[in-house]
C-alpha cells in the first residue's frame, strides 16, 4: 500500500484538466470490447483527467455505449493514431486488440515513437501474442515499456525469444522468476509477470514481487485493468521520479498489483464464486478513498503528537 500512497497525486486547487493524467488504450474490436473499457475504467476511477480508446470501427460505438467518460476514436490507423499519441502521458495497448494480421505495422509504428518520445508504455492482451510472433522485429532499449503477461502469453513469449519448449509446465517459483530475469535482459524490457505471486523484473535483474491476498475468481478482465492501471500508474511515477525507469517500474508495478488484488479481494469478499470484473472495479474508488482516509488519520496523529 506504501508504493501505491506514494504515487497518488496531491489534489489542489492549482490543478488543471490533464495534470492527472491523459492515457490512451488502443485496443478493441468486434470481438473484444470489454477489455479495452475495463482498462480504461480502471484509469478513470483511479482519477486520471482524460481517457482515450483507439479501437475498431465496429468497437467504438458498443465502447462509446459503455461510458461517456471515454473519448473513444475508432480506426486503427496509424494516420490518423499516432498524431494524437503526442499529446497522451501514458500509452496502453493490446488489450481487445484482436490478431488481424494487417494490426502489425500499427503497431511497429507505436513502438518505434514509444521508442522514440520515451513515453511510460505498457503491453498487454493481444499486443503481446503479436511481440511473440514478430520477436525478431521487436525493438531494443524500449526503456519505458512493461510487458505484461500471464503465464500462457509468458510462456509464449520464453519460446520466441529465450527458445524454452516447456515453460507452462514449469513448477518452481525460483525457475519461473529465473525465466522472467532473462527474458527481461534479452528482450531489454521490464516483465511485470502475473500469477499466484506478481513479479516485476527488470533488465539490470532486480525483482520485486507482490503477494498480497487476491480473489480466488480467475474470471476474464483482470488482467485488464492491470494493464490500465500500471499505464497510469507509470505516468506518475514517471512524475515521481524522472528518468529513472528501473525505479518508476518497480513503484507502477507493485502498486498496480496491490490495487487490482486487493480490490479483486474485496469484490470475492463479497460477492464469492459470482464476483466479476465489473465488481472489481466498483472497488476501486473505495479503495482509493480508505487508502487516503488513512494518510490524512496518519498525518492528523503525526501533528497532533509534535504538540
Amino acid at each position: 500500500m506504501d508504493h501505491f500512497l506514494k504515487l497518488l497525486p496531491k489534489l489542489t486547487p492549482q490543478l488543471r484538466k490533464g495534470d492527472c493524467g491523459k492515457i490512451a488504450v488502443i485496443g478493441g474490436s468486434l470481438e473484444y470490447t470489454g477489455a479495452p473499457y475495463y482498462a480504461a475504467s480502471s484509469v478513470s476511477r483511479l482519477g486520471a483527467d482524460l481517457i482515450h480508446v483507439f479501437c475498431a470501427p465496429d468497437a467504438a460505438p458498443v465502447i462509446k455505449g459503455y461510458s461517456p467518460d471515454l473519448i473513444v476514436h475508432p480506426g486503427m490507423n496509424a494516420s490518423s493514431i499516432l498524431p494524437k499519441l503526442n499529446r497522451m502521458d501514458a500509452i496502453v495497448v493490446g488489450p481487445g486488440l484482436g490478431r488481424n494480421p494487417t494490426l502489425w505495422p500499427l503497431l511497429q509504428e507505436i513502438f518505434n515513437f514509444v521508442k522514440n518520445e520515451k513515453v511510460p508504455f505498457v503491453i498487454d492482451g493481444d499486443g503481446l501474442w503479436f511481440v511473440s510472433e514478430h520477436i525478431e522485429h521487436f525493438p531494443r532499449q524500449m526503456v519505458t515499456t512493461v510487458l505484461t503477461p500471464n503465464i500462457v502469453e509468458f510462456s509464449r513469449l520464453c519460446k520466441s525469444a529465450l527458445g524454452e519448449e516447456d515453460v507452462l509446465n514449469v513448477k518452481s517459483s525460483s525457475q519461473l522468476q529465473h525465466l522472467a530475469a532473462e527474458l527481461s535482459r534479452k528482450m531489454d524490457v521490464t516483465i511485470y509477470m502475473k500469477g499466484e505471486v506478481d513479479l516485476v523484473v527488470t533488465p539490470n535483474g532486480e525483482v520485486s514481487k507482490c503477494s498480497t491476498d487476491s480473489s480466488l475468481r480467475r474470471c476474464g478482465g483482470q488482467g485488464d485493468v492491470t494493464a490500465g492501471s500500471l499505464g497510469l500508474f507509470l505516468y506518475w511515477a514517471k512524475k515521481n521520479l524522472g528518468d529513472d525507469w528501473t525505479s518508476a517500474h518497480h513503484e507502477a508495478g507493485i502498486s498496480s498489483s496491490w490495487l487490482v488484488r486487493t480490490a479483486g479481494r474485496r469484490a470475492f469478499e463479497k460477492h464469492g464464486r459470482s464476483m466479476n470484473t465489473p465488481l472489481l472495479l466498483d472497488e476501486i474508488p473505495k479503495l482509493v478513498r480508505d487508502v487516503e482516509t488513512r494518510e490524512m488519520k496518519d498525518t492528523v496523529h503525526s501533528d497532533s503528537s509534535k504538540h
